[in-house]
């Protein structure tokens, strides 16, 4: 059965990237997972895609009868309307845990860290999975935007040691200028 992995309602960056780099996990474990998100996506995160060459992923049709793992969230008002009707296998995130339940034991995996790309970071590693140079640079932007490129006071030494390593798989040299490029796409007004 496929696996929909999919972040909160109103996607940002994080919640993008943690989609698909979960489920690029997932499948290099041999899992069959698609990532998925739940509206359209903002400037910032279209520019983090065109730049790893990553395509957006689908738009989720409905949680019904589905396996879903949330990311970067654990809370009902932000999870699929029709959560309920689905069968949820697991929880990635780096928030409070919300208020979502289950009947069976779940994979949860919640970290007091600066953003879900670290959380992610720490999984590709106790798992022994390479991460592919694309997924690479998509975790890195999602703890650049998150942590606002480490000044926000939920920034974690894990996040900056993440980002040290991220760095030099995605090729990229300069983390302050991705963060730069970054956040004039955010703040960009038509």
């Amino acid at each position: 059965m496929t696996v929909y992995v999919v972040g909160h309602k109103n996607p940002d960056t994080d919640s993008v990237t943690s989609a698909i780099a979960y489920a690029a996990l997932k499948k290099a474990q041999g899992v069959d997972a698609v990532p998925a998100v739940q509206g359209d996506l903002n400037p910032e995160t279209e520019m983090v895609l065109n730049k790893f060459g990553v395509d957006a992923p689908a738009l989720l049709d409905g949680a019904a009868g589905k396996q879903i793992v949330l990311v970067d969230h654990s809370d009902l008002a932000q999870a699929p309307d029709d959560l309920g009707d689905a069968e949820l296998v697991g929880i990635i995130d780096h928030h409070k845990i919300g208020d979502v339940t289950t009947n069976n034991p779940i994979f949860f995996c919640a970290m007091p860290v600066g953003c879900t790309g670290t959380v992610l970071k720490f999984l590709y590693d106790v798992n022994n999975v390479a991460i592919p140079k694309d997924i690479a640079g998509l975790m890195l932007a999602a703890i650049l935007s998150d942590t606002v490129m480490f000044k926000s006071p939920t920034t974690t030494d894990e996040d900056k040691k993440a980002c040290d390593e991220l760095a030099p798989i995605a090729g990229v040299s300069d983390m302050s200028a991705l963060a730069m490029e970054m956040f004039k796409a955010k703040s960009a007004v038509d």
